[in-house]
């Protein structure tokens, strides 16, 4: 998320960071609930940013967890001004995740050996910019092999600047 937030700063966007926090007991709900409970935790502040400016254009930035407001509420929503969506290894092993992704415009990032990749889901998802890197983890790193993690990055910041620039 480092890299993605100061990469859209030197783009001219506004950046606003939402840090969360739960108990592990939370996680213990169906996936539904848990995306609503983190879309509770994000939404005040988004709506906070959105009224407080007249944007042209919002990115969604999200990782993991904070993917799943991003899928399941910002991309069904239509705006009056154009949206755009980055999805961080988003967790598609949520079937409402994978729902929700479909006929839907994205970029997104997962590695072959993150718990939550499915080439079979992915398959079955159209419109979207796919970087799926190979054996890449949940932090899209490879273990114990940080020069290539590295470069990894590199290539994944270049194919978010083809998405957002395009």
């Amino acid at each position: 998320m480092y890299y993605s937030t100061t990469f859209m700063l030197e783009l001219g966007y506004d950046v606003v960071q939402i840090c969360y926090s739960f108990e592990q007991q939370q996680f213990e709900q169906e996936p539904t609930a848990i995306s609503e409970m983190v879309y509770s935790a994000t939404n005040p502040i988004v709506t906070y940013m959105l009224d407080s400016k007249p944007y042209q254009e919002v990115v969604y930035i999200g990782k993991s967890l904070g993917t799943l407001p991003i899928i399941d509420f910002y991309m069904q929503q239509h705006t009056s001004f154009p949206s755009r969506y980055v999805l961080f290894t988003p967790l598609l092993s949520f079937e409402h995740t994978q729902h929700n992704l479909q006929d839907k415009h994205a970029f997104l990032a997962i590695g072959t050996a993150d718990p939550h990749f499915s080439q079979e889901k992915l398959d079955q998802l159209n419109c979207h910019h796919l970087a799926i890197v190979e054996s890449a983890n949940h932090s899209l790193e490879l273990v114990n092999d940080t020069l290539t993690s590295i470069t990894l990055c590199q290539t994944l910041l270049k194919e978010l600047q083809l998405f957002i620039q395009k």
